[in-house]
């Protein structure tokens, strides 16, 4: 498996392993930039950090778009990954805007947080826990981390 395919590719399927890599590196990156961001440079968080999800928005979407083809669905199901990536990219900016004496988000940011949440959570349960299918589907050949090669 190449890393052009891997990031930039959205045929074939992943296995679970692959995809929590990938989530993992993801997030650890998200979280140095946030901070260093923030620590260095706190008045321009509002701008860069949004700026460095939508860069790596793609590789993201390619990686969970072979996760879902592992579980033999389409990337329709991509589209729940629309309010986790609305709510990311506003989240800095909604930091900058709210009021500063009572300081509640706005209802906007409130419903979209609670969407996320729920769309977050079933691709987390479905994209990192569920099994994949077992024999070649319409999306391509089972990857080789969930094949059975053990003896055990």
């Amino acid at each position: 498996m190449s890393i052009k395919w891997l990031l930039f590719s959205f045929d074939g399927r992943i296995g679970r392993q692959t995809f929590w890599q990938w989530n993992i590196c993801y997030y650890f990156f998200l979280l140095l930039v946030s901070g260093t961001i923030t620590q260095m440079v706190p008045q321009w968080s509002a701008f860069v950090l949004p700026t460095f999800i939508l860069v790596i928005l793609v590789p993201d979407l390619a990686v969970t778009a072979k996760r879902w083809h592992d579980r033999n669905k389409s990337c329709v199901w991509l589209l729940l990954n629309v309010p986790l990536v609305l709510g990311r990219i506003s989240f800095p900016m909604s930091q900058k805007m709210m009021d500063p004496v009572s300081m509640e988000p706005s209802l906007f940011s409130t419903v979209l947080s609670i969407v996320g949440i729920i769309c977050g959570a079933w691709i987390f349960v479905e994209c990192g826990f569920l099994k994949g299918k077992e024999e070649d589907n319409l999306f391509g050949s089972t990857p080789q981390s969930t094949t059975k090669n053990s003896t055990i």
